[in-house]
């Protein structure tokens, strides 16, 4: 028996008793602190021991204390989050009284019945059995689940327990549930309940299964059964904390480190073969001059177990070779840089309150390396914010002129024309008095005043005409084409039937622009938010009168102003605006009959002879249907107030054009298992109640949705279809090849293909409207297949889908849409600077060619005069020659590339390579000709990728090739392309080329991309959040992605490449100061350092300053990154942490190391100091040289860098002071006691200090001057030119400031309170 867990979560990585040594255990799984621990056990051997084993355990306890205490305090915030969660109230029912009582979220189990009131979160996963909607729906936002704002529509089950009556009698269910095993598959849901009496079973899916975490909106209460709880949960499933990742950066730097671990080995094979030979040759010096015991049986040593011995004794000198802070050092920094990332005001999006957001904790400075960015179209180039703009019904396109923008007027002539010809049509058809156009002459009417008026008024005026063109334009910026308005209110709806026909229109005709309409406003998942029907709520609001009479009176108030403005009673209507409370009605009523019954008056004449005040004032309260509604469920006003939210702004889109045309989708409901909806008909024209049999949703392999419903005029079965052209238009088989349709002839189907290919030309985003009559033979055929489909558990989901596919055949085409998505602001901008910084951009979309091409030019994507590569081919074969003959004419006009080489990266146009193993960049220069752009097709893709048809070997072939040609591309369009498609050509390019990636989209169709990128990027739009939630950056807007990569990218990269040479450089220098000091001492594992000087030099002494540089230092200003985009290149060159920098260094810590031990050595030769007294005029001048090593490399100085530096020194001195005088004797044998208060107090202490610092330093120096003011690189050469605009604007030495983070923040928070954030 399978054991259901209670809904309790812990999502803390320890408990009080497990923290030690699951923490330990944790840690340990780092190398680092291993090899430490290796080194304290090595100190209690006696034989080999060279530092007091309770001191060397000083430095990795405070690692491993500051580790612990950072995840402690995570792991608080974790266990605080779910105490809080656990013991949040919910209505749970008890089996004992059949009653609801509050209980904790944590004692819920899998089975039990719980009530969730109207904004309120779900506690667990419910199967929907009940709702407080007659029609048994539920709204629920999933904003805290997916980020999506928008309402969702939720089903109850289909009811088959106790009686159907509304009332819900939980005791009454004892039906059996199956159901998939936890999953963390949100948008996905399989089962069936079985009735108790043996019953069919009944199918359920996701539309019936409320997720834990989603809140109740619309609906007073639902009830449910528990399904999946605490950690089986799909919201728990789905979290997975931060995302981890290791940046190419770190991956170099785990190189150098073996390279130190090998340069250690060295150094103690050194030191064990000294030791050997010189205990070797001891056996002829007298053993009173040497002062070495023999062995414990009184022989001499041996010098191979001496040598042996010493070997272990140098690996635990010189230790500090391998950098233990250095990993906790970058954490830290790398911390830092996501906290001002995040409060980086520029990346916060004002309109829509969305800062920047940082998912990934350690991947900063893979942002300043990145070569190519793999970014999809709609919704991350474009605003994703539709607008219905053409469309074409039956082979007549019908151009909407006045919605037009002026680029697609110019990509279509005959718009000019048209307006000419809608202009004159206007004129004739204002002699008739019609109520839509009647209306607009309200409108034009109400516009004189609304100036004075003050816009509410004029909104208000408006308002309450739901089903005219007029109101629409408020809604959706829609304006309807006159023509086509004329043609769909020519004849009624109930009219239109196969049979009917008209002498006006022919009967296909007014049938397809009818069945258009109509299929807009009902194929679709949108949901009505603002349903005023009764039906929206069974509970009476308390407060439901007063709002009733604030809504009466502010109805006359807009009706007076109206009135009085018409007749000319201005001041009295200004008085009205402004003057409010329920005696506003008797004083104006006498200030009219005043003014009306005035010899003078002459108000009362006529402003217009087509209009009639009683008839458009009950218009403007929206009584428009005069004709019988019958069924009606909602009233004809409360149309004007519906809002649609749609998971698909193409969707809403669609739904708010059919409204502009006075089709309303009005109601949905559902009563008995039945869902239906309503449409309001234009003109007055009343209602259809449409039965939705089946809802067919949309797909990415299909490319379609469809609606099956029952007409209400004749009772048929209908099918009414939309999607993609591609996936209507271009289907081959007999039965979906639509141009073999009956209903459709050959003149149709071409005239609608011209206009698509037309709006895709001008950048919109097409999609074929189609239907289908079902006889009732037909649909019992299939509905039995899709019920066993429905019924199935494994694989249903695949056979769903091939009983969609059954059903989407024989389609008759209505006509096209075209709907506008323009570009996000900053787009062309952001990529021609990506292009100029040495990135190549790809773009991967799904649209159509056409429209891929427009928005490339309009992005910058392509330019005038580049050479654009078409890759469209039907087979492989022919890609296979297309790519030979291109790739043989580029190498001939361009030249040969070189070799792909593995371990390193190549980037795109001609390659150069300044040292073997280094990393290529692309030198962007192509002989002068034009930049290459290719643009393929998601069918010519395939054959790229491969398929289950086509050969291994095959594919390796023809990736190879494309590879080879797409590295001669400044940009690659990849139109047509599926979601799998697009992660699996990131995946390609990046394997082949070893590049770094960065992929940026919107959508759960951009998933796969983001995913695979080395860099993940989401953006918050129209789409959900899906993207976000796969990212490592989430940002509001493509345009942040120019500063995000050219400005942190940049200075993070430099700043953490700096940082690690440093910190190795630092190390090696201080270690090779032990190394020398064997020559002198016999290789005998003597240190002239005292032992805590040993442990805390690069744990305390030298480890703040660098920390303040990897997180503050900029070498160049945020404005020179932005208006110079080519010094990006810098970190695609990888400039500052090649392998030849990291050799540098060491040999400039070997040469630093010589000059401080032997001068220093020198100067106090045959002196009176002790060995510890001269370790310590040592360190002070290692302190002092590493410190200043530091300060020539800083570029920039803040008052934080200068309390870094100095601070260092002054708790160096602060520690050595006070510790030579409590402690001397706390590192037996060496005593340092009053050793520094000796040295400091003279000169040849500071003199020799002042001399080995300029001498160990002067040649970084030099170096440095000259190759910075004589050879300087772009950055260097910026620099310079910084700091010359900087005398020049203020007449002095530049000086560096610096606000801190905190003033950041506080500017956020700043502007998030405005808008209520």
């Amino acid at each position: 028996m399978h054991y259901y867990e209670k809904n309790k979560i812990r999502t803390t990585k320890y408990t009080v008793l497990s923290f030690i040594p699951k923490n330990l255990f944790e840690q340990f799984h780092r190398f680092a602190n291993c090899y430490f621990v290796f080194i304290i056990l090595l100190n209690f051997v006696p034989q080999v021991g060279a530092i007091q084993p309770i001191v060397s355990m000083i430095p990795v306890i405070m690692i491993l204390l500051v580790q612990a205490l950072k995840d402690l305090f995570e792991d608080y915030g974790r266990y605080k989050s779910d105490q809080e969660i656990n013991f949040a109230e919910c209505q749970g029912l008890k089996s004992n009284d059949d009653k609801y009582h509050t209980m904790k979220w944590s004692e819920l189990q899998v089975g039990d019945i719980v009530r969730v009131v109207c904004n309120s979160v779900i506690p667990a996963d419910v199967l929907l059995l009940h709702s407080s909607d007659p029609d048994g729906i539920c709204f629920i936002e999933t904003s805290n689940l997916d980020g999506e704002s928008n309402l969702k529509q939720r089903m109850v089950v289909k009811k088959h327990w106790g009686d159907i009556s509304h009332e819900f009698h939980p005791k009454e269910f004892k039906s059996i549930i199956e159901c998939q095993t936890p999953n963390n598959e949100i948008y996905k849901f399989h089962g069936n309940v079985t009735p108790a009496n043996g019953g069919e079973k009944i199918p359920v899916s996701n539309n019936n299964l409320l997720l834990r975490g989603c809140v109740v909106r619309n609906t007073d209460y639902v009830e449910g059964i528990v399904l999946y709880a605490g950690h089986e949960t799909k919201a728990m499933l789905n979290n997975n904390g931060p995302r981890y990742k290791r940046s190419k950066l770190e991956r170099r730097m785990n190189t150098d480190v073996i390279y130190c671990v090998i340069l250690l080995f060295v150094m103690c094979i050194l030191g064990s073969v000294g030791n050997g030979v010189w205990a070797s040759h001891m056996n002829n010096i007298p053993q009173a001059e040497l002062f070495i015991p023999n062995e414990a049986d009184g022989g001499k040593l041996d010098p191979a177990l001496s040598g042996f011995y010493m070997f272990w004794t140098m690996v635990i000198l010189l230790q500090v070779l391998i950098p233990i802070s250095l990993y906790v050092s970058i954490e830290l920094v790398k911390w830092m840089q996501v906290y001002l990332i995040n409060n980086d005001v520029d990346l916060y999006h004002k309109e829509t309150d969305t800062p920047i957001l940082c998912r990934a904790l350690n991947i900063t400075e893979d942002l300043g390396q990145i070569q190519y960015v793999f970014s999809d179209k709609t919704g991350t180039l474009t605003e994703n914010k539709m607008i219905f703009r053409r469309c074409t019904v039956g082979g007549v396109d019908y151009p909407h002129a006045a919605n037009e923008h002026s680029k697609h007027r110019e990509a279509f002539p005959e718009l000019a024309r048209a307006d000419s010809v809608r202009r004159s049509y206007r004129r004739t058809q204002s002699a008739s008095v019609k109520p839509h156009h009647s209306l607009c002459m309200v409108h034009n009417v109400t516009k004189s005043y609304s100036m004075s008026y003050g816009e509410t008024q004029l909104q208000n005026a408006t308002k309450s005409a739901p089903n005219s063109p007029a109101n629409s334009r408020r809604e959706t910026d829609v304006t309807p084409d006159p023509v086509l308005y004329e043609k769909l209110t020519s004849s009624s709806y109930s009219s239109i039937t196969p049979q009917g026909a008209s002498s006006e229109l022919p009967c296909p005709e007014k049938t397809r622009i009818w069945d258009f309409f109509v299929n807009l406003a009902i194929c679709n998942t949108v949901v009505i938010s603002n349903d005023n029907s009764e039906s929206a709520s069974t509970t009476p609001d308390p407060y439901s009168l007063t709002k009733f009479i604030v809504n009466l009176d502010c109805y006359v108030q807009n009706l007076l102003i109206l009135v009085l403005s018409i007749y000319r009673c201005q001041e009295i209507a200004s008085e009205v605006s402004t003057a409010s409370g329920s005696s506003l009605l008797p004083q104006v009523l006498k200030k009219v009959h005043l003014k009306l019954t005035s010899p003078s008056s002459d108000t009362y004449k006529s402003i217009s002879p087509h209009w009639s005040p009683k008839i458009n004032a009950l218009k403007m309260n929206g009584n428009t249907n005069n004709s019988a509604n019958t069924g009606a469920q909602i009233d004809s006003e409360d149309t004007g107030k519906i809002r649609y939210e749609a998971e698909s702004p193409d969707e809403a889109a669609l739904v708010y054009a059919a409204h502009a045309y006075g089709c309303v989708l009005a109601h949905r409901s559902s009563q008995g298992g039945r869902e239906s909806v309503t449409v309001t008909l234009p003109n007055g024209e009343g209602k259809l109640k449409f039965e939705v049999l089946h809802k067919l949703p949309f797909d990415s392999t299909r490319k379609r949705m469809s609606v099956i419903v029952r007409d209400p005029r004749n009772n048929e079965v209908v099918l009414f279809c939309k999607g993609a052209d591609s996936a209507i238009t271009d289907l081959k088989t007999p039965r979906n090849n639509i141009a073999t349709q009956a209903s459709n002839s050959a003149e149709l189907v071409n005239r609608t293909k011209q206009f698509l290919d037309k709006y895709a030309r001008v950048g919109l985003r097409t999609l074929c409207i189609t239907k289908r009559v079902l006889s009732e033979a037909e649909y019992e055929e299939w509905l039995t297949l899709h019920k066993e489909a429905e019924r199935a558990i494994d694989e249903r989901d695949q056979l769903l889908m091939n009983s969609y596919v059954r059903i989407e055949t024989d389609l008759e085409l209505l006509g096209a849409t075209g709907i506008e998505d323009r570009l996000q602001d900053g787009v062309p901008e952001t990529i021609e600077a990506l292009r100029q910084a040495g990135i190549q951009v790809w773009v991967v979309t799904g649209d159509k060619r056409e429209t891929a091409i427009n928005i490339g030019h309009s992005c910058r994507l392509i330019h005038q005069n580049d050479e654009v590569i078409n890759l469209i081919t039907e087979t492989s074969e022919a890609l296979s020659e297309l790519l030979d003959t291109h790739i043989d004419k580029q190498e001939t006009k361009r030249g040969k590339l070189p070799e792909i080489q593995q371990q390193t990266s190549i980037l795109s146009f001609n390659v150069s390579f300044s040292l073997p193993n280094s990393t290529s960049y692309p030198t962007i220069d192509d002989k002068d000709l034009p930049a290459l752009v290719m643009v393929i097709d998601g069918r010519t893709l395939g054959f790229v990728l491969g398929n289950k048809d086509q050969a291994s070997n095959t594919t390796k072939e023809m990736s190879d090739k494309f590879v080879r040609l797409a590295r001669r591309c400044r940009s690659v369009l990849c139109c047509r392309a599926t979601p799998l498609q697009k992660g699996q050509v990131l995946k390609l390019i990046k394997d082949k080329l070893n590049v770094m990636t960065l992929a940026i989209g919107d959508g759960a169709n951009d998933v796969s991309m983001i995913q695979v990128a080395d860099v993940g990027v989401g953006l918050s739009g129209q789409e959900g959040m899906q993207a976000v939630m796969s990212s490592d950056y989430a940002i509001a807007q493509f345009r942040f992605l120019k500063k995000l990569l050219l400005v942190h990218g940049h200075w993070n990269y430099a700043r953490l490449a700096s940082m690690v040479l440093y910190f190795l450089y630092k190390n090696a220098a201080f270690v090779f100061l032990i190394f020398w000091f064997q020559i002198l001492c016999g290789f005998s594992g003597g240190n002239m350092i005292e032992q805590f000087y040993l442990l805390l030099f690069n744990l305390i002494f030298t480890s703040v300053p660098p920390l303040i540089t990897g997180i503050l230092d900029k070498d160049l200003q945020e404005e020179t990154l932005l208006k110079k985009p080519h010094l990006y290149m810098q970190g695609i060159k990888d400039e500052l942490y090649l392998q030849r920098t990291f050799w540098i260094n060491m040999l400039d810590a070997l040469y630093q190391s010589v000059v401080i031990f032997f001068f220093l050595y020198l100067t106090y030769y045959d002196s009176q100091v002790g060995l510890i007294e001269w370790g310590t005029v040592v360190t002070t001048a290692a302190l002092f040289v590493i410190l200043i090593h530091l300060a020539i490399e800083t570029k920039t100085w803040t008052w934080i860098h200068w309390v870094g530096q100095i601070g260092s020194v002054v708790v160096y001195f602060a520690f050595a002071l006070i510790y030579n005088i409590i402690c001397p004797a706390c590192s037996p044998p060496s005593n340092p006691y009053f050793i520094m208060e000796r040295v400091i107090q003279t000169g040849q202490f500071w003199f020799s200090i002042l001399l080995v610092t300029a001498i160990a330093l002067f040649p970084r120096y030099i170096v440095r001057a000259v190759q910075s003011n004589t050879f300087p690189n772009e950055c260097q050469r910026e620099r310079i030119l910084e700091k010359e605009d900087s005398h020049i604007d203020s007449g002095e030495p530049p000086k560096a400031t610096y606000v801190p983070p905190v003033h950041t923040v506080n500017v956020v928070r700043d502007r998030r309170s405005q808008n209520d954030f």
